[in-house]
């Protein structure tokens, strides 16, 4: 598996895994009427926004690709956005195609943003995760602890946010 910085040219499949995932990981979570209407195309620009203004905005996606060359997941972080909370940085997004899950990827692009985090010199961490989402097992499993939790509303659903944080991302870079 390779993982690298995201190019413009990347934005398609970002968006692909990005609506895949949210269609496989939230399937018992979000309405089915909801997670069909995703468009591929909207999240395509919503992807060309992000990386084009990635270096002026403070942040970055990475993404994973196969031996053949696909995308099959990726990863974004930058500066903490609430600005409420200890933690400098934030994993915004992390999606891995599920049948590319349980390989490693996420803990490699979750050490991917740790690292580029750390150059930025911000050396903590945190992530906001449906609560109902085995993503939870995942955070914790690599030592996040919970940090918060809010109710929030998603295609007219009210759904439970976790916050997980790492005081010192050092433990993810080598992961």
């Amino acid at each position: 598996m390779i993982v690298r910085p995201a190019k413009i040219a990347d934005a398609p499949a970002i968006a692909r895994v990005n609506v895949d995932t949210w269609r496989t990981a939230y399937r018992t979570i979000v309405p089915a009427d909801y997670l069909a209407k995703l468009s591929y195309e909207k999240r395509e620009i919503s992807w060309l926004e992000i990386i084009s203004t990635a270096e002026k905005n403070a942040h970055f996606v990475y993404v994973a690709e196969n031996k053949s060359g696909k995308i099959v997941g990726f990863a974004a972080g930058g500066r903490e956005r609430m600005g409420k909370y200890m933690y400098q940085g934030e994993l915004f997004a992390i999606y891995i195609l599920e049948e590319y899950q349980r390989q490693g990827i996420g803990r490699q692009l979750l050490g991917c943003v740790a690292a580029k985090l750390a150059d930025l010199g911000l050396n903590s961490l945190m992530v906001w995760v449906l609560g109902d989402n085995s993503a939870c097992r995942f955070y914790e499993a690599l030592g996040g602890e919970k940090v918060d939790e809010l109710q929030t509303s998603r295609a007219g659903v009210l759904l439970k946010e976790i916050a997980y944080g790492w005081t010192d991302i050092a433990v993810l870079k080598s992961t």
